[in-house]
């Protein structure tokens, strides 16, 4: 399912992307290329999220020993870097322009691109974030970010060039800045999306702990697996990248169990790995048992 919608968004993007450059060297509209740029970046990123899904599938090897789950924070740091830096591009475009004088353009002509746009790039977000929920796809789930910017920067773009079309004349000298100040409108709105996105996966790439409340369940159900285990204290670190959770236990054992065997320690690991099951897979979790309280962090 996953492939799916990498595949329908790879073509979205095609075919966005050969529109609004069409519609842009036809209106004469920095803001519809800038919507046609925005789409081939998004094109050329799915082409490489598409290698990147059926990366982090692999197993561990030699060459990544703890898995290759840390390739999909990685992407879409380097997708919302980019993201930002065509959106940065723009806005120094659109200020440029203003400058010089503006930029002429056809207003019916770019509405209807608009119409084009905005309803195709909000369907194609619906279907994602579909996908995304049942999937769990955090690749999927910035992909659908980047369709809804895509679909409102368009939908932006429908209802200022219908009030232009419609009123244009009113503006007078005032009307060949419309579109400059429309790419700053739209990138001063969306910008803060991509740096979200940018600053939530860099903490994922650093090994940072997940977010408080992801951390509260987890030490939770980890208090709960403890209840029969004789272990009078213990740590826990938690890190989350991509879509795996790492856990690393440390267990002081009660000072009557210190001499319990190693096959009782492994007992008592497999009974605390299946009640954390739902959090972790079991190369993802591991527990140290110690009877060193000076171990304990």
């Amino acid at each position: 399912m996953e492939a799916r919608g990498l595949w329908l968004s790879i073509s979205g993007c095609l075919f966005m992307a050969a529109l609004g450059f069409g519609f842009a060297h036809w209106t004469g509209s920095a803001a519809i290329f800038l919507d046609g740029v925005f789409s081939l970046v998004s094109f050329v990123m799915s082409l490489i999220m598409l290698i990147v899904s059926k990366l982090i599938r692999r197993s561990a090897d030699r060459r990544f020993p703890f898995g290759y789950a840390s390739f999909e924070p990685a992407f879409n740091v380097l997708q919302s870097m980019v993201i930002v830096g065509v959106m940065l591009m723009a806005l120094s475009s659109a200020v440029a322009a203003l400058y010089q004088g503006g930029r002429t353009l056809n207003a019916g002509i770019a509405t209807i691109y608009a119409a084009i746009a905005s309803t195709g790039c909000l369907a194609v977000y619906l279907v994602l974030r579909r996908i995304a929920k049942h999937t769990g796809s955090s690749l999927i789930e910035v992909d659908s970010f980047a369709w809804m910017m895509d679909g409102v920067l368009s939908g932006v773009v429908l209802i200022a060039f219908t009030l232009v079309w419609q009123f244009g004349d009113a503006l007078g000298d005032w009307l060949p800045f419309v579109d400059s100040w429309m790419v700053i409108a739209m990138v001063i709105l969306m910008l803060p999306v991509p740096i979200r996105i940018l600053y939530r996966n860099l903490l994922e790439v650093l090994l940072a702990a997940p977010p408080i409340d992801v951390q509260r369940t987890i030490r939770r159900a980890f208090r709960d697996a403890m209840h029969d285990i004789p272990g009078r204290d213990w740590s826990l670190s938690i890190t989350k990248t991509g879509r795996s959770i790492y856990l690393h236990a440390r267990i002081l054992i009660d000072e009557d169990r210190h001499a319990a065997s190693i096959e009782q320690a492994d007992v008592w690991r497999e009974l605390i790995t299946e009640r954390m099951a739902e959090f972790v897979a079991e190369q993802e979790f591991d527990v140290v048992f110690t009877t060193d309280a000076s171990y304990i962090g």
